[in-house]
């Protein structure tokens, strides 16, 4: 039981005491006189009890106060952000965009109400940017930013406006639930760029070292003379990939009239869209990115140009390899898919000269299928897969994960949409029929982040609206032993499916 409850229950107690001393007492008479209470009797002392539990201290009534609920929720019992379903992490979120409406001089803030719940439930307040990615450095590299509320030295008292208005505060709160809660929602949500190795990008281009082949192992005999001549050396090849950071953001606005006819509930929205944009297009960064901005040519928009500001313009990505970049990687399937046709595509994900295998991993959940939803489930409904004894090996299943197809896991991916016969997007829906698969083995590929998501709210006053801008910098990279795009061995594509 939460610690206000045990108080007020100690409260009660000892203020009802001799109230219920008496009620006891007349019963004890009652039993005594061996009198059977009549209908009256049992109402009049019906509502003494109930008299007595609504007196209770505090004014809101003892029977108001016994919610059910989260335990990290009671606190916000008997508010309105209950009946609402908000929690923590709504409530700071409600917060900030009334406290920037505050900041723009368009009313007094936050109520009462809100301020009270904010400040009950929340541990929240606002870093500098250079103290989150001083912070964010040390965190644990996972998909979505953990940060480690230890390791942060309580700020000053006062609030600092989620805004671009204060000069060297760049809007990163740091709380409970806020931020973390958001982008955590993300991570379920997510199907491939979760699989995705990622690393912090200390610069806006990074290098990373990439094994090209190994020593060979040289049989030699015996050095029995004191001059014995040398064994022969030999060398380790290397090389290196960059990895240079895009930005993107996510940017919304709404009206003051969405604020006060229906703000309280409209707050959950709007962080289950957030958490939606990032799981979907960081996904869809790493599937379907192409550099190609022109007329015609790109993957993603084979017969327009695209918009400059197309999220998969910022670098090449796994389809690519197959497509375009090293074309005997790939498979022009013309017809239904096969089971023999997804072994093969293992088997082409080899490089003989470099000795990579990235097609049979030693770990099986490194290579992964995935495939438009249509394909996925064309897959899953094979007869071998089908008849499996062992669904996925006894591997604990991946986010969207339709079947295992010898041993590897099949992914359904929103982001991986059907195709014309040649394997790329047309802006004519009509003529995208084709099912498309992508092979790759996570291995073979990384991310950087060289800004970890960031959220920023701002009240526009001249058109009475709120905006709320999701920003983040990300690269990605594709390992090449040649260091050529054309060397690229760690994916592979199946296209012109029959779905």
């Amino acid at each position: 039981m939460p610690d206000d409850a045990n108080v007020i229950l100690d409260r009660l107690e000892t203020r009802l005491a001799g109230d219920l001393e008496d009620i006891k007492a007349r019963l004890n008479s009652i039993e005594t006189n061996e009198t059977e209470l009549t209908e009256a009797q049992r109402t009049s002392i019906a509502q003494q009890v109930v008299g007595i539990l609504n007196s209770a201290p505090d004014g809101d009534g003892f029977m108001r106060k016994l919610r059910f609920g989260a335990d990290n929720d009671a606190r916000l019992f008997g508010t309105k952000f209950s009946r609402h379903n908000l929690g923590v992490a709504d409530v700071e979120f409600l917060y900030d965009v009334m406290h920037s409406r505050q900041r723009a001089g368009l009313g007094a803030g936050p109520s009462e109400e809100l301020t009270r719940a904010f400040a009950a439930i929340s541990d929240a307040y606002y870093l500098s940017d250079a103290e989150v990615r001083a912070i964010d450095r040390n965190a644990i590299d996972e998909m979505f930013p953990r940060i480690n509320k230890r390791a942060i030295a309580q700020h000053d008292a006062a609030m600092r406006a989620m805004d671009s208005a204060e000069s060297g505060y760049g809007s990163q709160l740091i709380g409970a639930q806020y931020v973390g809660d958001l982008w955590e929602a993300a991570r379920p949500q997510s199907r491939v760029f979760g699989l995705i190795n990622t690393f912090e990008m200390m610069h806006p281009t990074a290098y990373l070292p990439v094994e090209v082949d190994f020593p060979e192992l040289l049989l030699v005999s015996e050095s029995s003379a004191n001059n014995s001549s040398n064994y022969t050396t030999v060398k380790t090849g290397s090389n290196r990939v960059s990895v240079t950071a895009s930005k993107f953001v996510a940017h919304q606005m709404w009206s003051g009239e969405m604020e006060e006819d229906s703000i309280i509930p409209f707050v959950p929205f709007l962080r289950r869209q957030l958490a939606l944009t990032l799981a979907h297009y960081t996904d869809s960064l790493v599937l379907n990115g192409d550099t190609t901005n022109s007329g015609t040519g790109n993957i993603n928009l084979d017969d327009a140009d695209p918009a400059d500001t197309k999220h998969y313009l910022a670098f090449d990505g796994i389809r690519h390899v197959g497509l375009v970049d090293n074309t005997a990687n790939q498979k022009d399937m013309a017809g239904a898919l096969t089971l023999a046709a997804l072994a093969e595509a293992r088997g082409r994900m080899i490089s003989t000269a470099y000795f990579h295998d990235w097609g049979h991993p030693t770990d099986p959940q490194d290579l992964i299928y995935v495939a438009d939803p249509a394909t996925a489930d064309a897959i899953a409904a094979l007869d071998p897969v089908l008849n499996a004894r062992i669904y996925n090996g006894g591997q604990e299943l991946l986010s969207g994960q339709v079947a295992a197809v010898l041993g590897y896991p099949v992914i359904s991916s929103m982001a991986m949409s059907k195709t014309e016969a040649d394997g790329k997007v047309s802006t004519t829906g009509g003529n995208n029929t084709k099912g498309q698969v992508a092979t790759f083995n996570r291995r073979g590929f990384v991310a950087g982040w060289r800004r970890r998501v960031k959220i920023e709210t701002e009240r526009i006053p001249a058109t009475d609206q709120t905006r709320i801008v999701a920003s983040l910098r990300l690269g990605f990279s594709r390992f090449s032993p040649t260091g050529a795009a054309s060397g690229i061995e760690a994916a592979d594509v199946i296209f012109n499916i029959t779905v």
